[in-house]
């Protein structure tokens, strides 16, 4: 009978431990992004085409949590306060859209996150 108690708890223990790991896990998995007009923009590391880059959208006005995804518009879970946002000058609207970020004097690419679910 005590064997069976201990085993018991040994599974209880394992099993919680098991969720705690994969919400972990899900946590780190939050890409970094910011949001611009309602919409969630991965950040590359992609240089940008300079004769891409349209009009100035704003600065990032609030950082989050590096671990969830910006609920409010130029809000950032990576860039720090302040970074330019800038639009894609043709914007096609049968592909994701793109906008740019400034980070040490150079402009990148953020690609808009699609969910697929």
């Amino acid at each position: 009978m005590k064997k069976w108690l201990i085993g018991c708890c040994v599974i209880l223990l394992l099993g919680v431990a098991g969720v705690f790991v994969y919400k972990n896990y899900e946590k780190h998995q939050t890409p970094t992004a910011v949001r611009v007009d309602g919409s969630d923009y991965a950040l590359t590391d992609e240089p940008a085409d300079l004769k891409e880059i349209g009009d100035f959208v704003g600065e990032v006005q609030h950082l989050v949590d590096r671990y969830e995804l910006p609920k409010r518009n130029l809000e950032s879970n990576f860039l720090k306060k302040g970074t330019k946002i800038y639009l894609e000058k043709k914007q096609n609207e049968s592909l994701a859209q793109i906008v740019f970020y400034e980070r040490d004097g150079e402009k990148f690419v953020a690609r808009e996150i699609i969910e697929t679910r």
